[in-house]
């Protein structure tokens, strides 16, 4: 799609950007933390609005360095048309990696909390990838227009989840506050970090933006509401269950549905993250096919869509071995990952793309310094 046809609002930016996040990190970031910080894991979600505030920022300074442009576009402006490419390849690597991983993790979530166990995974795979190609060949505005509808009533009925568990909660499970000390509480923030630096796809949507600092509001807001999202769910996981129990359970924010009273409320929670798992890998299929088509220099995306949905679904199940696998191999890996391509090379392609403006800007005065002199 031409970014000088459709430019989004705000709204629906959030909208993505806590899509983006929230389908797995709630999931696994909240768990994490309390790994780390215990039962003042909660602590540890409101801290991490740091790193989501840092990395949004670099973003919305590299946009504004390059208007109109994505992350990839820039990349060859910043350090070189060779070296631009093979670190575009690298970034388009890593989205193949992100968005089978994602996937994989919205498979075993179906099966490990009993909602499909008699399908095959490959035809659920199938499934959600026929859908979320439909929308990446409708094109950006169909992801951005359905998120802005959904994310509303994904919202509603998370909150409704946790105002349903308030009569279980023991909230004395939460105290004394502070108990784990700040160096935990701030471990437990950066094994969230890696989730927050997934509002780095901010550099391939923000063109698509009205103007480069809606882009900026719309990332900080998503990260002050992940942490909101996250210290409530957490909150509620650790006064209804425990520390042991939450850390035990992968699919802890299910297992909530067994202390509820309304029948079928874990069915409502699942269909809620077939949305979300369906807005996240939507997403993210799409920046991987912007960013093959702007890689290659192609007139249109749409060449490389069915290419891309069928390596997905194949890498789907050739990264990990069993769930179990996954389990282990995500947290072991992904948050090295996350570190160098989300958080540390953005922040030395600003501190290169600031030095080169500078001294171009220098070297342009200094001629004009000398005709003034000698006039």
């Amino acid at each position: 799609m031409n970014k000088d046809i459709y430019k989004t609002d705000m709204f629906s930016v959030t909208s993505m950007l806590v899509n983006l996040v929230a389908a797995t990190a709630i999931l696994f970031g909240s768990i994490s933390t309390v790994k780390m910080s215990q039962h003042d894991g909660w602590m540890s979600s409101i801290l991490a609005t740091l790193y989501g505030s840092y990395i949004v920022y670099i973003v919305y300074r590299l946009g504004m360095m390059f208007p109109g442009k994505t992350f990839i576009e820039y990349l060859p402006l910043i350090v070189g048309k060779i070296a631009g490419k093979i670190l575009g390849a690298i970034y388009i690597v890593f989205f193949f990696y992100l968005t089978s991983s994602v996937l994989r993790i919205a498979l075993a979530l179906f099966y490990g909390t009993g909602a499909y166990k008699l399908t095959p995974p490959i035809v659920l795979a199938l499934l959600l990838i026929i859908v979320s190609t439909y929308a990446v060949l409708s094109g950006f505005e169909v992801i951005s227009r359905v998120m802005s509808i959904y994310f509303p009533v994904i919202a509603v009925f998370y909150i409704l989840t946790i105002c349903l568990a308030i009569p279980y909660m023991k909230l004395h499970a939460l105290l004394p506050l502070g108990e784990a000390g700040f160096a935990n509480v701030f471990k437990g923030s950066v094994v969230g970090f890696a989730y927050r630096g997934e509002l780095f796809i901010l550099a391939m949507i923000l063109p698509y933006m009205k103007a480069p600092r809606d882009g900026l509001i719309a990332g900080n807001i998503a990260s002050i509401l992940l942490s909101f999202f996250l210290a409530g769910i957490t909150i509620t996981m650790v006064a209804v269950l425990g520390v042991e129990t939450t850390i035990r359970s992968t699919y802890a924010i299910f297992f909530l549905g067994d202390f509820i009273p309304p029948i079928g409320i874990k069915i409502f929670l699942i269909s809620l993250w077939i949305v979300a798992f369906w807005g996240k890998i939507s997403i993210l299929q799409f920046t991987i096919c912007s960013g093959i088509s702007q890689l290659l220099n192609l007139k249109s995306y749409n060449y490389v869509v069915l290419p891309v949905a069928a390596l997905l679904v194949v890498l789907s199940f050739s990264f990990y071995r069993n769930v179990p696998d996954m389990l282990i191999s995500i947290p072991a890996t992904f948050p090295g990952v996350a570190l160098f391509l989300e958080f540390l090379i953005p922040t030395l392609l600003l501190i290169i793309a600031w030095t080169k403006l500078k001294f171009s800007n220098n070297s342009e005065s200094a001629p004009a310094a000398n005709v003034n002199s000698q006039s």
